[in-house]
Parts: structure tokens; sequence; C-alpha cells
């Protein structure tokens, strides 16, 4: 019992200092300013909007050159404006109609000619059953536009650096 109010003592001594401390503490805070918040140096209450870009090519199959890929094994970026395409939905996809073709994976892909989906986009490539659980194509795959990044890193230039040397 003597051992039980010693304890239930020093934790109420424990319990007042710390509200004690809390208050003393509490009184010298003072707001943060709204442009000292975050990484931009603008209210947090600002909207900017982002400049107006355009897609390196709009016409689709004038353009076949394959863009070069953040990493290694990021998904090819789409090399055309896919503006006229879109919404793609599982009954209506338009890459479809260029992209599945079977007969040419593996082959070389003349100027002008689409680049085949992978074999990894079908459920049998003998036949030609496109897998359509990758209906959704810019899921993983995304047009390019030529902008500037909104943060400058350098994320995909290690392998660029070594590949130079």
């Amino acid at each position: 019992m003597k051992r039980g109010l010693l304890m239930g003592t020093a934790l109420a001594a424990m319990t007042l200092a710390m509200t004690l401390a809390m208050t003393v503490w509490a009184v010298g805070d003072q707001p943060i300013p709204e442009d000292s918040m975050g990484l931009s140096k603008t209210s947090v209450n600002d909207s900017p909007a982002p400049p107006a870009f355009e897609y390196k090519e709009p016409d689709v199959g004038t353009f076949n050159t394959r863009a070069v890929r953040s990493y290694q094994t990021a998904p090819p970026m789409i090399t055309h404006s896919i503006q006229d395409m879109l919404p793609i939905t599982q009954d209506s996809n338009m890459c479809k109609d260029c992209h599945v073709q079977p007969e040419m994976i593996g082959k070389k892909v003349e100027a002008g000619m689409p680049i085949p989906a992978p074999a990894s986009h079908y459920v049998d490539v003998k036949k030609g059953e496109f897998y359509m659980g990758r209906w959704n194509c810019v899921q993983c795959h995304r047009p390019q536009a030529d902008v500037q990044p909104l943060v400058v890193n350098t994320f995909g230039q290690q392998g660029k650096a070594s590949k130079a040397k």
C-alpha cells in the first residue's frame, strides 16, 4: 500500500510538472506566417495556375522514335498527343487500333509505324488475344510535353551519367 501511494504521488507530481511546462511553452508560441509554411514562398491560399503547354508531336503516326525512359524498368512514354483519343474506356480504346499488333513483336519498326504492344500485354500472343486487364493504357503510359520541371531534381540522371562514361 505504501508503494502504491508513493507511485501515485510520483505520477501526480509528474503530471503537474508537465502541465506547467506545457503552459509556459504555449505562452511563448507565435503563429507561423503563411509565407513561411511549406516550400513555396507564397500564401497557402494562393492557387497558381500552371502555364499551358503543347505536346511535342500533335499528329499520331508521324513520330515513332521511342522516348528516353526515366529509369530502366519505366513504362515507355507516349510520343504523340492523345487529345482526340480520350476518354479511354474498355469499350472505346483507340490505342488498341494501332498498337495491338502481335505479329510485329520483336520485328524492326519502320518510320511511321506504331510501336507494337509487348507480349506482356497479351493473354496469348500467338492467337493475338489482348489482355483486357490492360485496357487503361494511360494508367502506366503518359504522353510527354516539353515543359520545365516544377522542382529541379536529378532523378534518372544517375543512369545517364554512368552510360556517358
